[in-house]
């Protein structure tokens, strides 16, 4: 693998230096381009024209006075009123609209514009270049039908740097996911972890030919370690996570060789870690809400956007070399699960307990009448069952959370059809807290 010296190299021409950036070259970049954005913003968005709060001088000097400007929350992208884009509407190419948790019939609404796209698409493209080569056959798993979809954005991504994207069949069975891929034989393969780790452990339980991906792109959700070994042990792949939203143009991070955090969008986004209750500006290093500002968006600008997941930046510079910034994810905010009495368990942690019985391809946990954890397992050996209860009674965080609380724990065999493939994985049923 080449590391991140391709993208660093990438992210030099982009902003203008010609050459590796420095620290000093990509802070001034950002401060530059943070104040075209909230000039632009405070005059052409009805929203950030009218909204409360805005400091008299709106002009940055250094990249930390952002703190002075308000935050912009989901819901305020949600409502629309008044809105934020800051373009007329002829002007944008792709419309976005997805759900928002926690907010009753309201969707949020992003608009893209052409030099949105391409600067995605150039991202992909030479983001892509630091784990895969050129004439690779890569795998996506991500809907790819739509056009500027994430998983057509990413083909056209790799397409432009020379490797060859073939879309895997994510909306069916994942036996025919696995069958695809036997046929295809990739090199690589991009997907959300609950799609891949269904894949590869189905793959192991089949009894057919083995297959070597050496590796895979995640993104869209969680990580975890139990996930991590299934694809080393089954495909011997090396997993580098992603993360981003659509709210930060798809990409937003991307892991290197060192696997130590994921070095930031940093030519489209500048990265804040705020204390999730107070909104207070947390220094690097410590874990809070990560707080998003899109640098180069003309249509939908974001000032200070919460995201509503969790990380820190990490300190230190890393052994890969690259100046960019990282990040280190450490799960979603709001969604722990209240056991009741103040107890709580994050999803992930139930996540990589279960997923680290190798017989399991797939699950889905449900919380029913609040004293029940339902595990409702895809396998092909039903003494996974067993396993899997054993497991979650002797975890030392949740079994004495569930013994505590008085919720039992029941697993059984999925009824079908089986949960599709390609999704996140949500725990179901309960209430979650901040």
């Amino acid at each position: 693998m080449t590391g991140l010296g391709t993208l660093d190299a990438w992210v030099g021409r982009t902003i203008g230096v010609g050459w590796l950036p420095t620290r000093r070259d990509l802070d001034a970049y950002q401060l530059r381009c943070l104040n075209e954005t909230i000039g632009k913003a405070r005059v052409e968005s009805p929203f950030y024209r009218s909204l409360a709060g805005w400091p008299e001088t709106s002009h940055l000097d250094e990249l930390k006075d952002i703190d002075r400007f308000p935050l912009t929350t989901a819901d305020d992208l949600a409502r629309g009123d008044p809105s934020l884009i800051a373009l007329p509407l002829r002007d944008a190419v792709r419309l976005v609209t997805i759900p928002t948790s926690g907010t009753s019939g309201r969707q949020k609404r992003l608009f893209f514009t052409e030099a949105d796209i391409e600067a995605t698409v150039a991202y992909f493209e030479h983001g892509m270049a630091t784990l895969v080569r050129p004439g690779s056959c890569v795998a996506i798993a991500f809907p790819a039908e739509r056009p500027d979809s994430v998983g057509d954005l990413l083909m056209r991504g790799l397409d432009r740097m020379g490797a060859i994207p073939v879309a895997l069949p994510v909306d069916g069975p994942v036996e025919a996911l696995v069958a695809a891929l036997r046929e295809l034989q990739p090199a690589a393969i991009a997907g959300m972890p609950v799609t891949l780790g269904a894949a590869a452990r189905c793959m192991a339980a089949d009894g057919g030919p083995p297959l070597r991906i050496e590796t895979a792109l995640v993104s869209a959700d969680s990580v975890s370690p139990s996930f991590r070994t299934a694809l080393a042990v089954i495909w011997g792949t090396e997993v580098f996570e992603h993360w981003g939203m659509t709210e930060t143009g798809y990409g937003g991070a991307l892991g290197c060789d060192a696997h130590d955090g994921l070095h930031v969008r940093e030519t489209d986004l500048h990265i804040e870690i705020v204390d999730a209750d107070t909104g207070r500006v947390l220094p690097d290093g410590s874990e809070g809400e990560i707080v998003i500002t899109t640098l180069r968006r003309r249509g939908l600008p974001l000032l200070r956007y919460r995201t509503g997941d969790s990380g820190s930046i990490a300190e230190s510079p890393c052994r890969c070399g690259s100046v960019l910034r990282r990040l280190r994810l450490a799960g979603r905010i709001g969604e722990p699960v209240a056991l009741g009495d103040g107890k709580r368990l994050r999803p992930e942690v139930i996540d990589d307990a279960i997923f680290a019985v190798t017989g399991v391809i797939d699950f889905l946990v449900e919380f029913r009448s609040g004293r029940h954890m339902v595990v409702g397992l895809v396998t092909s050996d039903p003494r996974t069952v067993d396993e899997v209860r054993s497991v979650l009674r002797s975890h030392p965080a949740i079994g004495p959370a569930l013994r505590a609380a008085g919720i039992d724990i029941a697993v059984e065999i999925a009824v079908d059809p089986p949960p599709p493939p390609c999704r996140k994985r949500r725990v179901l049923g309960v209430e979650h807290v901040a």
